[in-house]
């Protein structure tokens, strides 16, 4: 049985993005690390697409790498 998430719908995936840090941030714990997939609910495919955005908006110094 598989969890209804936000990018349950394809439409919502071109909203991932090094840009987009309001949504990052919910795939962040608050000490900055990246959640799993366990805790997300997310598909593989998107867990990657979130993470290599995270990244990314981590080494254009977007986001923290940790608090």
């Amino acid at each position: 049985m598989t969890r209804k998430t936000f990018f349950s719908d394809s439409r919502n995936w071109d909203l991932i993005n090094w840009k987009s840090i309001v949504i990052l941030k919910r795939y962040m714990t608050r000490f900055g690390n990246i959640k799993p997939r366990k805790y997300t609910g997310v598909p593989v495919k998107i867990q990657k697409r979130i993470r290599r955005a995270i990244i990314r908006a981590r080494e254009l110094g977007l986001l923290p790498y940790i608090k």
